[in-house]
């Protein structure tokens, strides 16, 4: 019988495994936002979104969820306004490394809703291979302009697509994860929040 859990109340349980993890269940909102909670979901578990109907399955691992519609990956990491300050000397974490693989980026979202306390200052923010500060690792897109941050009140969406990466060495992108960080000096002031959301392959 479908259950939920305390846990990740957006997913409707309808099986698991023996060893209590969830092998198959309806997700209620959008694909980005399907849960990577840890120790939840078994390796190939199936994920219904009830929000289009598309399935997504588990090719990561129990500790560390990755869904796959397909050969198409997902990651949505929200950023709360200490995260988009901070990010500037503390790049944060979007989609983590996978050993002996280059994550290749298809398409990134940036869904910021700003509040009436507007961010200031800060530099072009972007999706970079490695937590490399400043903003100075190898971008995966076209930068999001500072403005996109610093605009007052209210929600946008930006999306871009990625950079044409051409003969690039392989230990500059290969096991390395993704961060989102800013360039020129950090963002402040502000009280707004964001969501990244990167879509991928693997090579």
């Amino acid at each position: 019988m479908p259950a939920t859990d305390t846990d990740i109340p957006s997913i409707t349980i309808t099986a698991k495994d023996s060893n209590g993890y969830i092998i198959l269940g309806e997700h209620s909102g959008v694909p980005s936002a399907i849960p990577t909670t840890a120790s939840k979901f078994a390796i190939g578990c199936i994920i219904e979104c009830a929000s289009d109907g598309t399935s997504w399955t588990n090719i990561g691992t129990v500790a560390v969820p990755i869904w796959s519609n397909g050969g198409s990956l997902m990651k949505s990491v929200s950023l709360a306004a200490a995260d988009i300050i901070a990010m500037y000397a503390t790049p944060v974490l979007v989609v983590a490394a996978v050993p002996g693989k280059a994550i290749i980026v298809d398409a990134v979202e940036f869904d910021i809703t700003r509040t009436s306390t507007q961010f200031a200052n800060g530099g072009n923010v972007a999706v970079q291979y490695d937590s490399t500060t400043h903003g100075a690792g190898t971008a995966t897109h076209a930068v999001i302009a500072n403005t996109v941050v610093n605009r007052t009140a209210g929600r946008t969406i930006t999306a871009r697509i990625p950079v044409v990466l051409s003969d690039v060495a392989s230990a500059s992108i290969v096991g390395l994860g993704l961060y989102i960080s800013n360039a020129s000096g950090a963002f402040d002031t502000g009280t707004g929040t964001a969501k990244i959301i990167v879509r991928y392959h693997l090579v």
